[in-house]
């Protein structure tokens, strides 16, 4: 169960939902104890919201959340506030997705978890990048500045991809293909799924010059 699990949050990281799906329902057949089973959900219930599914996504993801509160289990609730927070902003849930996310990046400034700083921060960019344009830019700056730092190179290369969109928003067009195309490189270097060919296709949209 805790292979099946962790092979599902690194699927699910490289854009290959089908197989983050499928061994997070292994790791839950295959759970031993009713805390491996929590692990597991949590990796499908974000696996879930990944691949479209977030109805159901954000079911589990709220019922595993609730156990680790009971538990106060802090360690175990930051990633897993985080994941719910991007599942409330893929269903087009923005304040429910904001609300959470920033429950999520008080308690991972508190821990000093700093990867889940730099994803809070990030979708809190894309958030207002939907929302609020002007808010937008010092998240995608925070979450690259830390993202950077400790070289999660993924998770770096999708605020690359916001901060570039944001840009194009602006009408900023060279610094737009500047972000797009280093996100493009770094999920082409990775072998990251999905991801590249929607990057493609807003460097594509940028006028030419």
């Amino acid at each position: 169960s805790f292979v099946g699990w962790n092979l599902s949050i690194a699927y699910t990281w490289k854009g290959d939902a089908a197989r983050a799906v499928e061994y997070g329902e292994l790791s839950i057949q295959k759970a031993p104890t009713h805390a491996d089973k929590a692990w597991a959900q949590r990796s499908l219930g974000w696996a879930w919201c990944r691949s479209g599914d977030t109805t159901r996504g954000i079911e589990l993801l709220t019922l595993v959340l609730a156990i680790l509160r009971d538990g106060r289990f802090i360690t175990g609730e930051i990633p897993l506030t985080c994941f719910l927070g991007e599942g409330y902003w893929l269903a087009g849930e923005d304040e429910k997705a904001r609300q959470t996310l920033e429950e999520g990046l008080e308690m991972a400034e508190r821990c000093g978890a700093r990867y889940y700083i730099g994803f809070a921060q990030r979708l809190l960019g894309e958030i207002a990048l939907k929302t609020n344009p002007t808010q937008a830019a010092p998240h995608f700056k925070k979450s690259i500045s830390i993202l950077r730092e400790i070289k999660a190179e993924n998770e770096l290369a999708m605020a690359y991809a916001g901060y570039g969109r944001l840009h194009k928003k602006q009408g900023k067009i060279a610094r737009a293909r500047e972000y797009l195309t280093k996100a493009l490189e770094t999920f082409e270097r990775l072998g990251t799924l999905i991801e590249p060919d929607k990057v493609k296709e807003e460097l594509a949209e940028l006028p030419k010059g």
